[in-house]
């Protein structure tokens, strides 16, 4: 699932928001000859895309995915009055 979305993302979402943030021709940029609002974005240092790409997708995910199972709810589906405390995932931590 991950490789799935992370080629859907750079494969196709990514590249589309560059060419709006970045291409003369783009609905976003400065530079077109009819800009979004009346004057478009203009992109210090190329981070626009990469950011608002990573967030949204981010966003999306976490809505998609919802809270961790067990945490919040018993097995019955019933809220538990406080969450459970996770347990380590990680070596480094």
């Amino acid at each position: 699932a991950y490789l799935c979305y992370s080629i859907f993302l750079c494969g196709f979402v990514y590249p589309v928001c560059a060419h709006a943030f970045w291409s003369a021709n783009g609905f976003l940029s400065a530079f077109a000859k009819e800009p979004l609002w009346g004057t478009g974005v203009i992109d210090l240092a190329g981070s626009g895309p990469v950011h608002m790409c990573g967030g949204v997708a981010a966003l999306v995910m976490a809505l998609v995915l919802g809270p961790r199972r067990g945490r919040f709810h018993d097995d019955d589906g019933n809220v538990l009055e406080e969450p459970k405390p996770m347990g380590p995932h990680s070596v480094a931590l």
